[in-house]
């Protein structure tokens, strides 16, 4: 008897392992999440929404293992095409990767155009006297300077009498202004109001125009072989920028865990940033253009540079979720 009933618990516990496999909708709890890599350019607001979509568990509940790596922007393209890592954020040098022939695509975008402003040292009151002087900026060609540029001409300087000094990261130009390595530099919030307190002046800004500073770009490997694990990404993201643009107060407490910044500057970051970030992460085919006319050397059509397939079936099953 003691046997049979052994042999009965034992059937008993198999049909119920099977069963939780068998049962339509029942996750496997011990499946392993999928590792995801993205690269971003700076420890800066424009990084919030993956840092945030880490800290509240946004892409845990997606299934995936996150992990966030600093990297110099013109370094992302290369590393997503040789699979080094599985998404980079930053816009402009990325997507002229892409115009310049990277088998990758944007799929995603956070911010449709970065609030910058040209900071200047205290003793220039007026653009003419930026002549000869040096503009510090993050990468030769990169989102900053083209803004900055912009920005001069819309001022009638002529941006070929500044010598642009790669120098690197919002933090480093920042530094390089306040010794004097530099005359001016091209910053976005929150280091705009961070030097007009150290008495530096924003001579320009934020753009009428502007250009997106950070994406989702993956390459057209991942796109085809497991196009899940791009659309789950893109669903905790969505998710990131849906908290940050209802919840103003807990965003900035996540901000001021990532960034060392007091509560007057980091609101000032949410409210000319964040609270800017796109609702669905796309851009019409209209704004694309815009942005290839501005920084490509080379022209590509429009379906060979972008993919917004799965960022529209993320917004759609996040609504029929609710």
């Amino acid at each position: 008897m003691k046997i049979a009933c052994k042999r009965t618990i034992l059937c008993l516990s198999w049909i119920i392992a099977i069963g939780q496999f068998l049962i339509p909708g029942r996750k496997v709890l011990s499946a392993e999440p999928q590792r995801v890599r993205i690269a971003y350019a700076s420890r800066s607001s424009s990084a919030m929404p993956q840092y945030l979509a880490q800290t509240k568990g946004f892409f845990k509940a997606e299934g995936l293992e996150v992990e966030l790596i600093q990297m110099n922007p013109r370094l992302g393209a290369t590393a997503v095409v040789n699979g080094d890592v599985t998404f980079a954020t930053p816009f402009v040098s990325t997507f002229r990767g892409i115009l310049q022939g990277f088998p990758m695509k944007v799929v995603f975008v956070h911010l449709k155009k970065g609030p910058y402003f040209l900071m200047v040292r205290p003793e220039i009151r007026e653009v003419q006297q930026l002549k000869r002087k040096k503009l510090g900026v993050t990468t030769t060609k990169g989102a900053d300077q083209l803004v900055a540029e912009e920005m001069l001409q819309a001022k009638g300087f002529n941006p070929n009498l500044i010598q642009a000094v790669g120098i690197g990261e919002a933090p480093v130009r920042m530094q390089a202004l306040v010794s004097g390595a530099v005359d001016a530099v091209c910053v976005a919030p929150p280091h705009d109001l961070m030097l007009q307190r150290m008495g530096f002046k924003a001579l320009a800004g934020p753009p009428e125009m502007g250009l997106p500073v950070a994406g989702m770009f993956t390459s057209d490997r991942l796109l085809r072989e497991n196009p899940q694990l791009a659309k789950r990404t893109l669903k905790a993201l969505l998710r990131a920028h849906q908290f940050i643009l209802e919840n103003k107060q807990e965003a900035i407490s996540i901000m001021l865990q990532w960034l060392p910044l007091t509560v007057d500057v980091a609101t000032h970051s949410y409210d000319l940033e964040l609270k800017t970030l796109s609702g669905d992460g796309q851009m019409t085919d209209a704004e694309l253009e815009a942005v290839i006319s501005r920084i490509g050397e080379k022209k590509r059509p429009l379906d060979e540079v972008r993919d917004f397939t799965l960022a529209r079936q993320a917004v759609q099953e996040l609504r029929s979720s609710k």
